[in-house]
């Protein structure tokens, strides 16, 4: 298993050497993107931008590519099975573009690269415009490679980094559409193997329903508070998982 990240320009300067001594110590192969973008809470879109060009330019064959924020991960065990046993996980869902309750629609309409995409590679349409997450999407390396391209090309420019109040989830519209396009609009995929809890505080409850699963990568929201009986649960089960192993 190779890991690529991608430490962001507003993270903490000694954040990327103490990922190395980490990875050194417990024996992970990590390469790290030569330019640091920045990342804004709802726009992982540059970063994802600088992950796809290490990786494509790495000459190294993966079997299957999973892609993830730093959304304080449980990993479950399973997670590997799902990954063997399916192709692609991003979701179905269609994005529409008449959806109210979604606060980034009026944005996503504008984004001229979302128009652009539309009109160029989706005949206009954009009712075949998907909606998802970055959180947990998986895909074959083949497929990676070719998505790699089309993102890149579509969705790299500076387009909120001129006007930041422009800033929306861009990646939730991009990548399950590149994918639908590539595979087909028939194409049935899985759902992303993050889980996302509806609490604002995650209970520790929450924890344990994701471990009895076992299908999932992790659940979001975890450290945002690293007083919690959560957090606190999960540093338990982390601690408990090293000695065993």
């Amino acid at each position: 298993m190779r890991h690529y990240f991608h430490v962001s320009l507003e993270s903490h300067p000694d954040l990327q050497s103490e990922l190395t001594a980490f990875a050194e110590r417990e024996g992970h192969s990590i390469v790290f993107t030569q330019r640091q973008q920045p990342t804004w809470r709802v726009c992982t879109a540059y970063a994802l931008c600088e992950l796809i060009k290490t990786a494509l330019a790495d000459q190294h064959i993966h079997d299957k590519v999973l892609i993830h924020t730093d959304t304080d991960l449980l990993v479950s065990g399973k997670a590997k099975d799902q990954l063997q046993n399916h192709r692609i996980g991003c979701g179905n869902n269609f994005f529409k573009f008449s959806n109210v309750r979604w606060k980034w629609t009026e944005k996503a309409k504008a984004d001229r690269r979302v128009q652009r995409f539309t009109q160029e590679m989706l005949d206009g349409d954009v009712s075949k415009l998907r909606s998802g997450r970055v959180c947990g999407a998986f895909m074959p390396w083949p497929v990676f490679q070719l998505f790699g391209v089309l993102y890149n090309h579509y969705f790299k420019d500076d387009y909120f980094k001129k006007k930041p109040q422009r800033v929306w989830p861009v990646t939730e519209i991009a990548i399950p559409s590149i994918l639908h396009f590539l595979e087909g609009q028939d194409a049935v995929f899985q759902r992303p193997l993050i889980d996302v809890p509806k609490e604002k505080k995650v209970p520790r409850k929450a924890i344990d329903r994701l471990l009895q699963k076992g299908d999932q990568f992790g659940l979001k929201k975890i450290g945002r508070d690293t007083s919690s009986e959560a957090f606190q649960h999960l540093m338990h089960l982390q601690a408990q998982a090293a000695e065993e192993a």
